[in-house]
């Protein structure tokens, strides 16, 4: 099975599309939006992760923070308790609110490469 996952320009929808052997009837594609699991920042808390997804082996979260120099931390913090399920880890880090769509720093943490942290201000 294939799973090929997209976020939409517009409103920033994720969706999955899931690529099988066509069944008897000939149908081969499935389209599904997953469950909403968007919620607010916590404005008294440090962090807060504010989508989750999970594609096949592969975790995907948004956090919304205003101590984005405390990204890497951050991400150790959310991947440490839970690296064996996962093949790789993308967490994107915005400021509360999102004032831009593209997200400010990316953490990547794989078994093979670790932690990558990539500042998008600079």
């Amino acid at each position: 099975m294939v799973w090929f996952l997209g976020c939409a320009a517009t409103g920033g929808a994720w969706w999955f599309v899931s690529a099988a052997k066509p069944f008897a009837d000939g149908a081969a594609v499935t389209a599904e939006t997953p469950p909403a699991v968007k919620r607010a920042a916590q404005p008294w808390a440090r962090w807060t992760v504010t989508e989750r997804l999970v594609a096949g082996s592969v975790l995907v979260l948004q956090v919304e923070t205003t101590h984005l120099v405390d990204a890497l931390d951050i991400a150790r913090q959310l991947v440490e308790p839970s690296k064996a399920r996962y093949a790789e880890v993308m967490i994107y880090f915005h400021l509360p609110g999102r004032p831009s769509t593209l997200p400010p720093r990316r953490v990547q943490w794989s078994p093979a490469r670790g932690y990558v942290e990539t500042d998008y201000e600079q």
